[in-house]
């Protein structure tokens, strides 16, 4: 008489780690990148002025800072010639004497860009921006 012989199957799962969940977090990061990214892009809320008062400021005003962009593209506070790269540094030294506005005249040749360039140094010194425009 033969003796059945009891074989029993052996599963050996190959060893590894489970990846889906690790897969899943990353779909969740990019999508999270995705969405935030366009949001942090650095932005200056610049709303052009409105020709809508025939008030005029007077051309000389003692208490603010005068930026003005010939059509060139040289920047000059109050007469004196400044690089742009520079402007920030000049403005925090004319607030330390007690100045809170800047009035900004720009050739209407300049691309617009360059004007927002000259804004931002000056709101980052926390100053009150003017911008000066020429009826038509």
């Amino acid at each position: 008489m033969r003796r059945k012989k009891n074989r029993h199957a052996i599963n050996f799962k190959s060893p590894g780690v489970n990846m889906t969940s690790m897969m899943d977090l990353t779909f969740v990061l990019l999508i999270l990148f995705v969405i935030t990214v366009p949001i942090l892009d650095y932005t200056t809320d610049v709303t052009p002025p409105k020709l809508t008062t025939s008030k005029q400021i007077p051309e000389e005003d003692h208490e603010a800072i005068k930026i003005s962009m010939d059509k060139d593209g040289n920047c000059s506070i109050d007469g004196i010639p400044c690089p742009v790269r520079d402007l920030e540094k000049r403005l925090r030294a004319e607030v330390q004497s007690g100045k809170t506005r800047v009035r900004i005249r720009a050739s209407g040749e300049r691309p617009y860009e360059e004007v927002v360039a000259l804004i931002r140094p000056a709101s980052h010194c926390g100053l009150e921006v003017q911008l000066e425009t020429q009826g038509e």
